[in-house]
């Protein structure tokens, strides 16, 4: 498994539809766009700004209801890339029992960016789906974002939300 980060959101021109951008934290630097649906980058937006709200919405009910039965969420992996979707799993935690739960990534990854929990990719979903990119250390997350908007949707192969 290969850890990655939220490098933020884009929105794919083509489809107007958002794309989560996970980038590879080694030395390799890909990224791993998947396209997600509105209320769920807005809710990962929500975690990454650290937001919070006077009543809970849906990931923070979740994550309030997993609290409440003392169960940890210990991180969430992109597990694998099927017929062009990508699966996911959230890790859960309770005392020495550990759970794996499917999920959607992009309901995992908006888990994960309001609980702060590593994310990792599957090496071999990140060689399917990820792009090699040349940055260096100092580049910021709009060039990322430039990148992105400059580059075709076919370039990424044909992936459903």
């Amino acid at each position: 498994m290969i850890k990655v980060e939220i490098a933020g959101i884009a929105i794919d021109k083509t489809s107007n539809s958002p794309v989560v951008l996970l980038r590879e934290m080694s030395e390799k630097k890909r990224i791993l766009p998947i396209w997600i649906g509105p209320y769920e980058a807005e809710a990962i937006s929500q975690g990454l700004r650290g937001e919070k709200f006077k009543r809970p919405l849906t990931h923070d009910l979740i994550l309030d209801i997993l609290r409440g039965l003392k169960v940890d969420v210990s991180e969430v992996v992109v597990s694998s890339l099927e017929d062009d979707t990508y699966y996911a799993e959230i890790y859960l935690k309770k005392g020495n029992a550990i759970f794996k739960i499917d999920s959607r990534p992009s309901d995992s990854l908006a888990i994960a960016s309001k609980n702060k929990v590593p994310i990792y990719v599957e090496e071999e979903v990140l060689d399917k789906g990820g792009i090699e990119l040349e940055i260096g250390e100092d580049q910021k997350i709009k060039d990322i974002r430039k990148y992105m908007e400059d580059i075709n949707p076919e370039d990424f192969g044909k992936f459903r939300m």
